[in-house]
């Protein structure tokens, strides 16, 4: 099985090891009083998110045969996301 790095492929590790290290450091000692907190949240966008980008790293490698070409099209995917997160999010 040939083995290859791409960028949808990192995002979504890094999604996953960071939701992961929100939910390890909320721990038991942050007891809450309602169920839903606002770091559980943001953990779980994070692992649906890792959800996501392996979905679509895995649709984009199927179509997509050239490593190379992949890279460039999965890196304008990342860098236009980026963009529109930053134009849609207020800033104060």
């Amino acid at each position: 099985m040939k083995v290859k790095l791409t960028p949808l492929n990192i995002v979504s590790a890094a999604c996953l090891v960071f939701g992961i290290f929100i939910l390890w450091e909320q721990g038991p000692e942050m007891k809450r009083p309602l169920p839903v907190s606002a770091p559980g949240l943001l953990a779980g966008f994070c692992l649906i998110s890792a959800a996501v980008f392996f979905v679509s790293d895995l649709v984009f490698r199927k179509f997509v045969p050239s490593l190379m070409k992949l890279w460039a099209i999965e890196g304008v995917l990342i860098v236009f996301m980026i963009v529109l997160v930053y134009i849609l999010v207020p800033h104060t």
